[in-house]
């Protein structure tokens, strides 16, 4: 049905009250054909060899065509009886797993049984699973690959399916999507003035969707994979309010009453009698010497350019068994690799696809792909993998089907999916950061987290190379006890797992964060370390000695605790004199009225984990500061450029000594003392800066200069 804005006559996509110039008329287009019109081209659509369709997808495709004798000639076979010679114009499109086949560029009708994607890829690092303890907005939506009998035998067709509770649950999806399509990085997704200046110029890419309900009724839409946000956009343009308007009017339009069950042929004829009308308007419009501000919101609006996905077939000519991992390619290779989302967004798609590709391979059970898919919640994870019911655990599930007895097998799948030879810490954990965490979006704050989850997260020497499993158990307190004991005897696997446990805890908590020059400082405080260390280093340290894991475990217990009371609590983490008494290694830490210490500051985790070096870094930083920052102020008389060549001096002192610091930890901690490979390289770059100023601008020759990452949050 067409939509008409009551606020066409008031609204203003320009500060100035006006519509944005236009650069290209709309275009004069016919009205629709009747259904029977079309059967020649639907018989020619399904007789094609290389479409892989039923009759209700070709219907689909072939109903919402500006002109049915285009489609017809783009989708049939052209030639003779001899295949050899035929002219075949649906264009191939290679994928990982075999090739899809697209139909040529084509006018369609925006109106008829065209929808936005409602699988929310671009933002999915942002929607809220199963998982959660908020309820997601909207159920998360799962494609799959729609099967259907075809001469008795059943197989795959080039249909994507999803499966509905029912017809208003699509319409809340949909108007979901539109809502994140244009709020998602800041409004750089609406095209609405472009689209009222000219109209839509590149096609959209669509797939077929199978759109199944709990009741078991079916409908079929195409739904925009490449172009979404120019479809959305067109909605905006369409009905001149804001996204919700424009959603509500998609809705109403494509999918017509939500309140009863799948269209029927009379809906489907009333949308086209609709569609038919709009065209009339607009072609009356166009007569008029000044088109009109309705004339230019619905003609720029009424067709959009096309190609549309019809075949699928694999490797081997055969059908294509898995068309969501060809569909993700295919959009990965538009969206991705040539017009990046957020780096969130990349990280969360491509391990989507490595954990379908595990499942598809046996690397994971079928029971723990369902958990780290997000689509079943905690009591579901209980029943199907036997660890507790709580959140911790799917981001346990998600490092140990990573990190752990499977890690070599997955660690290719990554390699593969993200073009690296090589994989280190940092760059693992930025990507795995944003699915292990994939529980707690709505957890205020979470970006902090995520940070530091990204700056080598639990990825310990432990965690990452040796195997190890998750503990059984109904109840995480009981659960967490048996951990603990296990550990505290030497038990790598039970290490590894409070490592992970108690390190994901942590930083949830906020007592683990990202490693950074501005936390460095010299007085127990919020936000403040006595020295710097990544999360994986601080971990290494804590999973060492027997107070160190206790912490962990206390850490954990806090975080599954339903008892806002229970705080995590501070162990000593070493064998030495407190008061004259003699205290053990794995001890409680007490104040001096008996009670355990409350761990409160990441500062009071890092003291705890090495209070030697803890002590050395805060001597080393009162004397640097009293050497720089502490003189500099009281100083007033000093020049400005004697003082910041004392500044330069200072700077440069303290960071040779840090490097040479770290180049002794070589020795013990390997290469990773230095951080990730891209850290250094950043080092390197301000290097680079450094010592191209003092070549360029100081009056006797350089040397070059070192100096630490200070990178200041």
């Amino acid at each position: 049905m067409a939509y008409h804005s009551p606020e066409f006559e008031t609204y203003s996509d320009e500060p100035d009250g006006s519509l944005p110039p236009i650069l290209r008329r709309p275009d004069s287009v016919p009205s629709p054909v009747t259904v029977t019109e079309l059967r020649s081209i639907r018989k020619g659509l399904l007789a094609n060899p290389r479409a892989a369709l039923d009759d209700e997808a070709a219907s689909t495709i072939t109903s919402g065509a500006v002109d049915p004798n285009v489609l017809g000639a783009l989708t049939a076979v052209h030639g003779s009886d001899d295949p050899a010679v035929n002219v075949n114009l649906l264009v191939p499109k290679p994928v990982v797993n075999g090739t899809l086949y697209v139909t040529a560029p084509h006018q369609r009708f925006t109106d008829l049984g065209l929808l936005p994607d409602f699988t929310n890829q671009r933002w999915l690092h942002q929607q809220r699973t199963a998982m959660d303890i908020v309820p997601p907005v909207t159920a998360t939506t799962t494609y799959s690959t729609h099967h259907a009998v075809i001469d008795g035998e059943r197989r795959p067709l080039a249909i994507l399916e999803v499966r509905m509770r029912d017809r208003a649950a699509l319409a809340k999806a949909v108007t979901e999507s539109m809502r994140q399509t244009i709020s998602t990085q800041k409004g750089a997704n609406n095209y609405t003035d472009s689209v009222l200046q000219q109209g839509v110029k590149e096609p959209v890419m669509l797939f077929v969707v199978r759109v199944v309900y709990d009741d078991r009724t079916a409908e079929s839409y195409l739904v925009a994979g490449d172009g979404n946000s120019r479809l959305v956009s067109m909605w905006l343009a369409r009905t001149g309010g804001d996204i919700d308007t424009a959603a509500a009017a998609c809705v109403k339009t494509v999918i017509g009453p939500v309140g009863r069950g799948y269209r029927k042929a009379a809906d489907h004829r009333a949308a086209r009698r609709e569609v038919g009308l709009m065209a009339d308007r607009v072609r009356q419009g166009l007569a008029e010497p000044v088109l009109t501000e309705e004339t230019r919101r619905e003609g720029h609006t009424l067709t959009l350019p096309a190609v549309v996905v019809v075949g699928a077939c694999a490797k081997d000519d055969g059908p294509l068994d898995d068309l969501v991992t060809a569909r993700d390619d295919l959009l990965a290779s538009i969206h991705i690799h040539v017009t990046p989302w957020t780096d969130a967004a990349q990280h969360t798609q491509g391990m989507q696809r490595v954990y379908r590709r595990a499942a598809a391979a046996n690397i994971v059970s079928a029971a723990t792909s369902r958990v780290l898919s997000g689509d079943v919640g905690t009591a579901e994870m209980h029943k199907l993998l036997g660890v507790p019911a709580h959140r911790l655990w799917s981001a346990a599930v998600h490092q140990h089907a990573v990190l752990a007895g499977t890690a070599e097998s997955m660690n290719g799948l990554i390699r593969t999916e993200f073009g690296r030879r090589k994989i280190d810490r940092q760059w693992l954990s930025e990507r795995l950061a944003t699915v292990a965490l994939s529980a707690y979006r709505s957890q205020e704050g979470l970006e902090h987290v995520l940070r530091a989850f990204g700056n080598g997260g639990n990825i310990t020497d432990t965690v990452w190379k040796t195997s190890w499993t998750l503990t059984a158990g109904a109840d995480p307190q009981a659960v967490l006890e048996e951990v603990l004991e296990r550990a505290v005897k030497g038990e790598q696997s039970a290490i590894a797992e409070l490592t992970v446990l108690g390190g994901t805890a942590a930083m949830l908590a906020g007592l683990i964060t990202r490693d950074r020059g501005s936390k460095l400082g010299v007085e127990r405080n919020d936000r403040t370390a006595p020295f710097r260390a990544t999360p994986n280093s601080l971990l290494t340290k804590l999973s060492r000695t027997v107070g160190g894991l206790g912490m962990l475990h206390s850490i954990a217990l806090a975080h599954v605790a339903s008892d806002a009371s229970v705080r995590p609590k501070m162990f000593h983490t070493r064998t030495h004199e407190v008061d004259g008494i003699l205290v053990q290694d794995g001890d409680q830490v007490t104040d001096r009225a008996g009670a355990q210490v409350t761990l409160v500051y990441e500062w009071d985790l890092v003291f705890a984990a090495d209070r030697k070096l803890a002590e050395e870094t805060i001597t080393s930083t009162k004397q640097s500061t009293s050497q720089s920052g502490g003189k500099e102020d009281s100083n007033t008389g000093e020049a400005e450029d004697v003082r910041l060549r004392r500044l330069l001096d200072t700077s440069v002192t303290s960071a040779m000594k840090a490097a040479q610091g770290l180049k002794s930890l070589v020795a013990t901690q390997g290469r990773d003392a230095f951080g990730s490979a891209e850290g250094v390289d950043a080092l390197t770059g301000r290097l680079d800066k450094i010592t191209k100023i003092l070549i360029r601008f100081a009056p006797e020759p350089a040397v070059t200069v070192s100096f630490d990452d200070e990178d200041d949050e």
